[in-house]
């Protein structure tokens, strides 16, 4: 299935967001500028991460703040020419923009020949809880687990210096059982954004870590897409009202057989605490009953993942906005 982007690429000039801050700024802004002096229908694209412009790189903030004041008052100068797509929802995101699906669609198309895993059998591991860079709030929760025993027979890795762990070879992509490519290509994209069915035939439940934690801000990763595929229980560390927004883009979650009440819980330690106790609550049930209970919804969630029809229907309203948003 096409994406957003491939539909419109030759009816728009689309030019990659993150790329002003994350790359050759004069350059863009030179492009921009040539764009708009052309009398094109500009559409400024940012792919993924939608909390990139509020975060810091090794300590430094992401952003020149007066490139971004630049950039803001061409945008609004010239708005009839350009709309700015993004993945996601945020309030304190710099512009004004329409939320696209591009990245579902991606991991869509990569993971069609995914086959539907049986759960409700004999299960060796309990936890699948992968993690690549290392947050505060990644730690917190990955000591808190620890603590209470949700890792002792789990699937876990993670990126933290020295203290990074790897899984097991017979549960990794062959790339990553190399520490050093591992190191170097963290984001090597067929270990990270393909389904591995033996992670998911071993692990009863996942807990994910997606890719922003901020309360308010959100948007969907490969992260959650997966057990999504996989027909996964999963437990989510993001901000608060995640599990609200999935349900926004049609999707169910399991509040009708655990306890999800973290994901209305404001502050970050203790919505932790409350993840984790649902871990250990977890860890004590039948997996196999809660899977045959469970089913109608994880059916749900994986054909509603793939459905080209409702991407499609997605794909139509973002291209009526477009179009609205250039005619006014």
């Amino acid at each position: 299935m096409e994406t957003i982007r491939e539909q419109l690429s030759a009816q728009y000039r689309f030019l990659e967001l993150e790329k002003f801050f994350w790359g050759d700024y004069e350059g863009k802004m030179a492009q921009l500028k040539d764009a708009i002096a052309k009398n094109e229908k500009i559409i400024l694209y940012h792919q993924e991460n939608i909390n990139f412009y509020h975060t810091e790189w090794n300590g430094t903030p992401r952003i020149n703040t007066i490139q971004m004041i630049e950039l803001k008052q061409l945008v609004s100068d010239h708005s009839n020419q350009i709309c700015v797509l993004a993945h996601g929802v945020h309030d304190s995101f710099p512009f004004n923009h329409i939320n696209h699906y591009d990245f579902w669609i991606d991991i869509k198309n990569l993971n069609e020949s995914v086959e539907v895993i049986d759960h409700a059998r004999n299960k060796e591991k309990d936890f699948l809880f992968l993690t690549r860079r290392a947050t505060k709030h990644r730690r917190h929760l990955r000591e808190q687990l620890k603590m209470k025993g949700c890792l002792e027979n789990s699937l876990y890795a993670f990126i933290d210096g020295e203290n990074t762990k790897n899984l097991a070879p017979e549960y990794e992509h062959e790339k990553f059982n190399d520490p050093k490519f591992k190191q170097e290509q963290c984001y090597y994209v067929p270990a990270i954004w393909n389904v591995l069915p033996k992670q998911y035939q071993a692990t009863k439940y996942s807990v994910v870590a997606e890719t922003i934690e901020t309360n308010g801000v959100h948007c969907t990763s490969e992260k959650i897409f997966k057990p999504i595929i996989a027909g996964h229980l999963f437990v989510v560390l993001a901000g608060a009202g995640y599990l609200s927004y999935l349900r926004s883009l049609g999707f169910k979650t399991f509040a009708d057989h655990i306890d999800e009440s973290y994901d209305d819980e404001q502050d970050e330690v203790k919505r932790i605490d409350k993840i984790t106790d649902l871990c250990v609550s977890l860890m004590h049930m039948d997996h196999k009953k809660i899977y045959k209970d469970l089913e109608e919804i994880t059916r749900h969630n994986r054909t509603l993942f793939f459905s080209d029809g409702h991407l499609q229907s997605l794909n139509i309203t973002i291209k009526d906005r477009i179009k609205k948003h250039f005619r006014d």
